[in-house]
């Protein structure tokens, strides 16, 4: 029974909130302008966040892709007449008109067309919606709030209604009047866009109520699109609005318990979360001190943390209606190094020194070294091969003694500021063989021993100092002996 009327209450909800959506995006400008990259995945990802969170019905989004002037009229006109018939029902419809493309000081341009910014704004006004919303993402967008200079205030309190006392029209615009709207490749849309969607889907609730209102929405949007254009060749972009609105309260545009499963992100005050995911889904969202809640898609997930000390990540499946807590992520030893100019997660090495090998009459000799190092989450596996050539003296005469041999080390970083300290174990095997007066004889060698290197950066190299020490096994005059060997270089090393 109590399944049953919750239903009906949503059902009830979704009815009384009569929202429409006219979502356009369009990569081609008049004559002259470059063809845009994302304008129109900006507008799928905006439709796409309205339908799964703003309770906005499948059928009330008409999403638009490369329209020209006379498609875009007819989809508002329809949106008009179903508007009428929504308030005829009893609704209090809100309408939200969105666009992503070029625009210029006559309007938005759809191709070789343009809808004026007066033509927008009498749409709205003659729309019949209760409230209206329009949002464009465009260059020169400015005209449309006719804001001229820097008006971006995270503090600021917009006089917005609620429920069903809404009325009124905001005009929200990405750009002031005479910037740019900015692409990013990074990212894989507009700033403004980009930041818009994650606000919806949780980055914006500032008071943490799982609801995110308009003005939530614009605040963190605002703020993240001039962070993140800070430093862009274009400069610094603007968001600017113009809200006329009577009431109190605000209008929400999103739900976060509309989602299909919810990720937790602790609090982590001036860390980075990076997101990837269902169908290239981004969302770079800053810690915070309290923790965010995000309304994700159902899908497989990839999410890196990123700050001074270093990156970590974790990867993990969303199923529908799963709400996680994603635990502190803490990056191992050699992320931490690597933010302080560390080594390359791969290296190859090559180097030469002295080793000892325990036979009667064999005084240190010389050797080359050359090898990888792979790291493999908290642990460094490290392959070398090395070969030592010497002479040796018993009592039966000069000898010559060659070897090669190599080992596998796994590795544990000890940074010690631009230095980084790895030690570990290490097993190994090799050939050695022994000539005497033109006649030689080879026996397996077995080594087991600690490994001790120490590195750090000269330009694009590094150099380091690389110690073992330990016992090597081997047949000796009919016996099987376990004697003490040491070895001393001096590598390169080069992160591949």
């Amino acid at each position: 029974m109590r399944i049953a009327l919750a239903i009906l209450l949503c059902a009830a909800s979704a009815q009384a909130s009569g929202r429409f959506a006219i979502v356009a995006g369009n990569n081609q400008g008049a004559a002259g302008r470059a063809k845009l990259w994302y304008a129109e995945r900006d507008a799928e990802r905006f439709a796409r966040a309205l339908r799964e969170l703003g309770d906005f019905n499948q059928d009330r989004v008409v999403l638009l892709k490369s329209p020209d002037a006379s498609e875009w009229r007819d989809a508002l006109e329809k949106t008009m007449h179903r508007i009428a018939l929504a308030r005829s029902a009893g609704e209090h419809p809100l309408l939200v008109v969105y666009f992503s493309g070029h625009a210029g000081a006559a309007g938005l341009e759809l191709g070789d067309e343009r809808i004026p910014y007066e033509e927008l704004r009498a749409a709205l006004a003659r729309s019949g919606a209760d409230t209206k919303v329009a949002i464009v993402d465009a260059c020169e967008a400015g005209e449309l709030t006719q804001v001229k200079g820097l008006r971006v205030d995270p503090t600021v309190d917009f006089a917005l209604p609620s429920d069903e006392s809404v009325q009124g029209t905001a005009l929200i615009a990405s750009t002031a009047v005479g910037e740019a709207a900015q692409e990013s490749a990074a990212i894989g849309g507009s700033f403004f866009t980009h930041h818009l969607e994650i606000a919806l889907r949780g980055a914006g609730d500032a008071d943490g109520d799982g609801r995110v209102t308009l003005a939530e929405a614009f605040r963190y949007t605002a703020a993240r699109t001039v962070a993140g254009t800070a430093t862009t060749q274009a400069g610094p972009q603007h968001p600017t609005y113009d809200f006329r609105m009577a009431g109190r309260g605000d209008v929400v545009l999103a739900d976060l318990r509309r989602g299909e499963g919810t990720l937790r992100l602790p609090g982590d005050l001036g860390a980075q979360y990076i997101v990837h995911g269902v169908s290239e889904f981004l969302a770079e969202v800053a810690g915070t001190r309290e923790g965010t809640t995000l309304a994700l898609p159902a899908g497989k997930y990839t999410v890196e943390r990123r700050s001074d000390e270093g990156l970590a990540s974790t990867s993990f499946t969303l199923a529908h209606g799963e709400s996680r807590v994603l635990p502190a992520l803490q990056p191992t030893a050699y992320e931490r190094a690597r933010a302080k100019g560390g080594p390359a997660p791969r290296l190859a090495f090559i180097g030469g020194g002295a080793a000892s090998f325990p036979l009667p009459g064999l005084s240190v000799s010389p050797f080359v070294r050359a090898g990888v190092r792979q790291e493999v989450g908290p642990v460094g596996l490290r392959l070398r091969l090395d070969f030592m050539r010497g002479t040796g003296l018993n009592p039966a005469g000069a000898y010559n003694l060659s070897l090669f041999g190599g080992g596998l080390a796994a590795l544990y970083p000890v940074p010690l500021g631009p230095v980084l300290l790895e030690v570990g174990p290490e097993a190994g095997a090799g050939v050695v063989t022994q000539s005497v007066s033109g006649s030689s004889h080879s026996v397996a060698d077995l080594t087991a021993q600690g490994v001790a290197i120490a590195t750090f950066r000269a330009g694009p190299l590094r150099l380091g100092v690389d110690a073992t020490a330990g016992v090597h096994r081997f047949p000796l005059d009919g016996n099987t002996a376990l004697k003490p060997g040491a070895s001393l270089a001096l590598l390169v090393l080069y992160g591949l």
